[in-house]
């Protein structure tokens, strides 16, 4: 049994990050680690019946509130389609970057309006249901709990944090050791003023080869060819290749055939079209009609 001592946490970003590390712990058997996003670590430390909004239940909640909600500037334009999902994209970045949009509202009839529409869906959201600047709050008053729900906490991979958890990160660094692990990337500039030890790791200098392709399928074959080879030679794992484009669309189809032909198990981490599976494919059955003569009946 892991005793409270041993218990660490991990902050990344990211589903697939996330899952690597997962993995990795479990193939070390590292008891005691928990590996979750920064949102999630204040929803943990916050504890009780806490969680974050989620975007279908703050796209429920709009819709709920939008028409009967005065929005000033913007009441021309609520009904219009589209605004459901561009009012949760902006509360969702007016949240992040720690806009205190109530507070600010006389200083533009646009932020007025922004805060209306806050006002209603906080009202419409279950208790529970916290902003990122609530869960910030909550998660504060229970930073003497925090050595012994998080541990010593890492972030990992991470690039950049939003305003609105930086608080809370460096509230934390008074009661857990907290490490920021940049890896090859730069650290922010504001981290220098918070506490948190940071590790980066030494400059690479790769050797840089390039192939010429006439096609997006020679390409993809040439792509293929170099994968196997440092497979076949043992110089790397298959974990630690990686196939990238500037854009992925005019690949995509090509590696798909190729990915049978070649016997490679290939990932892709953006996703692939569910028409390009045997579930996908699958052709459903015709809803059944009525008749004309038994609608002429009825």
């Amino acid at each position: 049994m892991t005793s409270m001592t041993d218990r660490r946490t991990i902050v990344a970003h990211g589903r697939m990050a996330m899952r690597e590390l997962r993995l990795d712990a479990a193939r070390q058997r590292r008891h005691g680690l928990q590996i979750m996003s920064f949102e999630q670590l204040a929803v943990r430390l916050a504890g009780g019946f806490t969680r974050p909004i989620d975007d279908e239940s703050l796209r429920t909640a709009i819709q709920a509130v939008l028409s009967a909600t005065p929005l000033g500037e913007l009441e021309s334009i609520k009904l219009l389609p589209g605004t459901v999902d561009a009012s949760a994209d902006t509360l969702h970045k007016a949240w992040h970057a720690g806009i205190d949009l109530a507070s600010r509202a006389h200083e533009h009839p646009r932020l007025d309006s922004i805060a209306r529409l806050e006002a209603a869906v906080l009202a419409q959201l279950p208790p529970g249901m916290m902003r990122p600047c609530d869960l910030v709050a909550a998660a504060c008053q229970r930073l003497a709990h925090a050595k012994a729900v998080l541990g010593p906490v890492e972030i990992v991979g991470i690039t950049e944090l939003s305003p609105c958890w930086r608080p809370l990160l460096q509230a934390l660094t008074d009661y857990t050791p907290v490490t920021w692990t940049a890896g090859p990337r730069p650290t922010p500039s504001w981290l220098e003023t918070t506490g948190v030890s940071t590790v980066r790791a030494p400059a690479q200098t790769p050797a840089v080869r390039a192939e010429s392709a006439a096609t997006a399928y020679h390409e993809a074959i040439e792509a293929i060819r170099w994968a196997r080879a440092l497979l076949a030679s043992g110089e790397a794992e298959p974990a630690d290749i990686a196939i990238a484009a500037a854009s992925t669309a005019d690949y995509d189809d090509h590696f798909l055939s190729l990915r049978a032909d070649a016997n490679l198990d290939l990932h892709f981490i953006h996703g692939i079209k569910v028409t390009t599976i045997r579930e996908g494919q699958h052709e459903q059955p015709p809803i059944a009609e009525p008749s004309p003569l038994h609608s002429q009946r009825a």
